[in-house]
């Protein structure tokens, strides 16, 4: 079995970049929803994005977007895909905490505690995104060998 260096690279920032696309289109969109379209300022948007409502909504759609990347990774990827997703895993929570504690321009609007949470539960759903998808991948292969008997 051997790693194809350009799916392991492509496995891993497609999965990010998955997270990222709809981490932002979420929020963008829920934002732009009970703002009625339209926001004036930063200091508008991100009061309307730590509403209760919102906050709720982003326990939510981190990890979901957390395991849809984690198989995408996995699914790129195609070999060691746990290995794979796991380092994904890693550059997600390293950047979450990056830019909720570290770099902090906007983040302090945030809750400490959703924080916390988004942190704690968006790596691990990548995780069990890679794991469906490698059960998925083992269950075809399985078929295949089947059907050859």
């Amino acid at each position: 079995m051997t790693v194809n260096p350009l799916r392991s690279i492509g496995g891993v920032l497609g999965g990010l970049g998955v997270i990222s696309f709809i981490i932002q289109v979420m929020e963008f969109s829920l934002v732009m929803a009970m703002a009625g379209g339209r926001v004036a300022d930063m200091s508008q948007y991100l009061m309307i994005a730590n509403q209760t409502g919102i906050l709720a909504a982003k326990l939510v759609y981190y990890p979901v977007a957390g395991l849809l990347g984690g198989y995408v990774t996995a699914r790129v990827a195609m070999h060691y895909e746990m290995h794979h997703a796991a380092a994904a895993a890693a550059a997600q929570t390293v950047a979450l905490i990056w830019g909720f504690f570290i770099r902090d321009d906007f983040a302090s609007y945030t809750p400490i505690g959703v924080r916390v949470a988004l942190i704690v539960l968006t790596g691990p759903a990548m995780m069990v995104g890679a794991a469906v998808r490698t059960r998925a991948a083992v269950h075809s292969t399985e078929e295949a060998e089947q059907e050859h008997k």
